[in-house]
């Protein structure tokens, strides 16, 4: 008799990944996100936030620049790792509704704080973010 053991293939496990429909992923985008007017800023994050052209996808994506004046790679990835640990668990605190592109820079000292306390962060501008986004939607789109 072979059973699979508990907490195994059979268990249901909450899936948290981070598929590419849901990121920035190309140079070109990155640009075309970066060379845009809309940002919201806290003291460890800037948002930059774009309308996607029209004709794509729905739905909110992510990307993340972490440049060396945050620290080295293990504090690059820590910082990385905690933002797309929030997009994925608390989707409230990014732009929502509509085609839109947000890449998050991140700034020193992000990877010293817990994933609460940059919780705390964005959603004390997660008012702003709506307003930023409500604006974006009353833009053309660029391409």
């Amino acid at each position: 008799m072979n059973t699979p053991p508990p907490g195994g293939p059979s268990a249901a496990r909450p899936r948290f990944h981070f598929p590419k429909s849901a990121r920035v992923r190309r140079r070109a985008e990155y640009l075309r996100v970066q060379g845009t007017d809309v940002r919201v800023t806290t003291a460890h994050v800037v948002l930059l936030l774009a309308r996607r052209p029209e004709g794509s996808h729905t739905g909110t994506r992510v990307g993340l620049v972490a440049s060396r004046k945050v620290g080295g790679a293990v504090q690059r990835n820590r910082g990385k790792r905690l933002v797309r640990e929030l997009f994925r668990t608390r989707p409230e605190l990014f732009p929502v509704g509509g085609a839109v592109d947000c890449v998050v820079i991140l700034r020193a000292g992000v990877h010293t704080l817990s994933l609460q306390a940059l919780a705390a962060q964005l959603e004390s501008v997660s008012r702003h973010v709506v307003r930023r986004t409500l604006e974006l939607s009353r833009r053309p789109a660029r391409r």
